[in-house]
């Protein structure tokens, strides 16, 4: 990645996320503090998302964020099922507005100077900075023109976004590509990276004291859905969970027989202090929730998601990288828990080493080229090698 100019003394930085479940923030979250961090009162950093700003502020209150329609996703219920005829409508009415969001963003950076555009991963984001004359680099691990594509070859009316967000991926200058990840035929130039996640501040005692909780020698499930939310409806099946603790974002479902603690949004602590605090994540694999699981030991018993391109990779990370068992829908909705709890909790531990600096590596890379870097960025792999 090369070297290019910025336009003022304090290098001017707008990140623009995704606002589809919390996968994006997060890491994204991760990427602004290694940044900060190394270069502090030489960057100006601003986040342009749909995601709640407390995602962002919950570690670092100086830092900015605005409000702005940037991308669409895929529109969910909850945590496992999609909504395509709705999502459809949502793309399309997205780019009937496409060349005037284009030019509000184009005019927002601008307004801002800014010296470097990073996108996770709404395609507006490289259409606009093209338009305003911006360096842009793309941080992901897909892209939705390729998570769009089978829906294409399903409904033709899916057609004209996938071919409107690779045109706008093709104006990257640069994809940092994170490990898990789908095709991304629209960029030119990759680099591979490791994994990118937030580290647990706080050990599992110190959570449990930040939560009010004993440490009772129960092991400690946190059962979270990546912000969709999603809740059993405990039939007669239900098991005795009395020897397990559970953690979760919403009310306990109706009967169960086990301790359960109601967290916020946002909760107490950040999620990944939450992640390392405990045994089990009990959830859909989404990205931020595997690299939290994979970067903390952490155990993860998860839900299939049915009709989501990025789930195979998913889940193959989790087989190699991850202590993991999958749990039928039907059991996680009866309250069938235990034999998958006990289970995996008899498993043995992955021992499968994944790297997990993707924010040191990334942040030295971007400072570096920003002309505000102290040292030198890690290596990174070569653009055709697989993670």
């Amino acid at each position: 990645m090369g070297r290019f100019s910025g336009s003022s003394k304090r290098a001017r930085v707008v990140f623009y996320v995704s606002g589809h479940g919390y996968g994006h923030a997060t890491r994204m979250r991760a990427l602004a503090a290694a940044m900060k961090t190394r270069a502090g009162d030489l960057l100006d950093l601003h986040v342009r998302t749909q995601a709640p700003h407390w995602i962002f502020t919950e570690r670092d209150r100086d830092l900015t964020c605005s409000t702005a329609v940037i991308d669409v996703g895929v529109l969910q219920p909850n945590g496992l099922d999609l909504d395509l005829p709705s999502t459809l409508q949502a793309h399309q009415a997205f780019l009937t507005d496409w060349n005037s969001a284009v030019e509000r963003e184009a005019r927002f950076l601008e307004q801002r100077g800014a010296d470097l555009v990073v996108g996770d991963i709404p395609a507006l984001a490289f259409a606009a900075a093209a338009r305003a004359g911006v360096h842009s680099v793309a941080v992901a691990n897909f892209s939705w023109d390729w998570i769009l594509e089978p829906y294409a070859a399903d409904e033709a009316g899916f057609r004209p976004a996938v071919e409107r967000y690779a045109e706008a991926y093709a104006m990257a200058n640069h994809l940092f590509r994170l490990p898990f990840h789908g095709e991304f035929d629209a960029f030119g130039s990759i680099l591979d990276t490791p994994l990118l996640v937030n580290h647990a501040t706080r050990d599992r005692r110190q959570s449990l004291h930040a939560l009010g909780l004993p440490d009772d020698g129960r092991p400690l499930v946190l059962v979270s859905f990546g912000g969709f939310g999603a809740k059993p409806d405990r039939g007669p099946q239900a098991n005795d969970l009395e020897d397990y603790r559970f953690l979760g974002f919403s009310d306990p479902p109706e009967g169960l027989a086990s301790a359960w603690t109601t967290l916020s949004h946002p909760s107490p602590i950040p999620h990944e202090d939450l992640v390392n605090a405990c045994d089990v994540i009990l959830g859909k694999p989404g990205y931020g929730t595997v690299a939290e699981a994979c970067a903390h030991g952490t155990r993860f018993l998860h839900l299939p998601r049915q009709n989501f391109r990025e789930i195979p990779a998913l889940e193959a990370g989790l087989a190699r990288y991850c202590t993991a068992r999958s749990m039928p829908r039907e059991d996680f909705e009866d309250g069938r828990w235990r034999e998958h709890l006990d289970a995996l909790l008899s498993l043995p531990t992955q021992q499968d080493p994944l790297a997990s600096d993707g924010d040191q590596v990334i942040a030295g890379a971007l400072l570096e080229a920003l002309g505000t870097g102290t040292e030198n960025p890690p290596p990174m792999a070569d653009a055709d090698e697989n993670c």
